[in-house]
């Protein structure tokens, strides 16, 4: 069983060329975290707090008898070590993507990027930023406008993701929580990042699962010294640097990432029961169950 949690933005179809790969060992689920994708947030606020509960919730939900393998991206990544970290019960195995931790100062980023994360802490600015590029893009260039920040090479965007994901922007154009939760969860994020920093490696540390990290050299939003302070800190964890990727090395190199992934999961069976080509890849589009 695979539980595959998405980034700040993001949605299940940030997934869609690594969970056929995964798909041959165990189900997939790529489940849309409250306010993102097509999930209605109902009464749930997108803090870091509760997007773990509800993650938490999610797993034991979908995988009630045993542990689930976990992989997250950016934001999806930080919530997967805390899960593990915190709810030891209900994670096998973690695979943290270009995971968001420290260290993390808006000085010190892609000038583009320290530019938006600032706008989105100012109440008021980061509200009318949406609302500009709402009016102003479509939602195609929407999408490559944001591949253009997360990819090294943004021609190695597959076309077909392109436009899965530009149609999921113009329907989500269409939902009045879309704005209000995405910045509500970028300033949580934000503030646990800059704020919670010894809280963050507390969580690196005490993972006791088997785990893989994997960061691009490039990525304009997570520094890649994370990825190394990482490997400093838990010499047990297996290391992946990909000097030439960006933030989304699951979209931009997908075969690479996914050979690189096989190969771990395959030394790291543990008493997980076989998969197998009979578990096809799905995503869980409707309201993640709260715990």
């Amino acid at each position: 069983m695979f539980v595959c949690v998405h980034g700040l933005g993001g949605s299940h179809a940030n997934w869609d060329l690594l969970a056929p790969r995964l798909a041959h060992y165990g189900h997939v689920w790529a489940p849309d975290l409250a306010g993102f994708g097509l999930t209605q947030p109902a009464d749930r606020r997108p803090t870091v707090a509760e997007n773990l509960d509800l993650l938490a919730g999610f797993v034991r939900t979908v995988s009630p008898d045993r542990p689930a393998t976990v992989l997250g991206n950016s934001m999806g990544g930080l919530l997967t070590i805390m899960l593990a970290a915190r709810h030891p019960d209900l994670v096998l195995r973690l695979v943290a993507v270009n995971p968001a931790l420290p260290p993390f100062r808006l000085r010190k980023v892609d000038p583009l990027v320290g530019l938006y994360f600032a706008a989105y802490l100012m109440p008021g600015v980061g509200e009318a930023l949406l609302a500009w590029r709402t009016r102003t893009l479509t939602p195609e260039q929407q999408v490559r406008e944001t591949m253009r920040v997360c990819m090294a090479d943004p021609s190695r965007a597959d076309e077909e993701i392109v436009a899965s994901h530009a149609e999921l922007v113009a329907r989500r154009r269409t939902l009045p929580h879309a704005h209000p939760m995405f910045l509500a969860a970028a300033r949580s994020l934000l503030r646990h990042l800059l704020l919670h920093r010894d809280q963050v490696w507390a969580d690196v540390e005490a993972v006791q699962v088997p785990a893989m990290l994997i960061h691009g050299g490039v990525d304009r939003l997570i520094s890649v010294v994370a990825a190394h302070q990482v490997a400093r800190h838990r010499p047990d964890w297996t290391v992946r640097i990909y000097p030439d990727l960006g933030h989304l090395p699951m979209l931009e190199a997908p075969d690479q990432v996914g050979d690189d992934v096989e190969a771990w999961l395959q030394g790291h069976r543990l008493s997980e029961p076989p998969g197998g080509s009979g578990y096809p890849p799905s995503t869980d589009t409707r309201p993640p169950p709260g715990p």
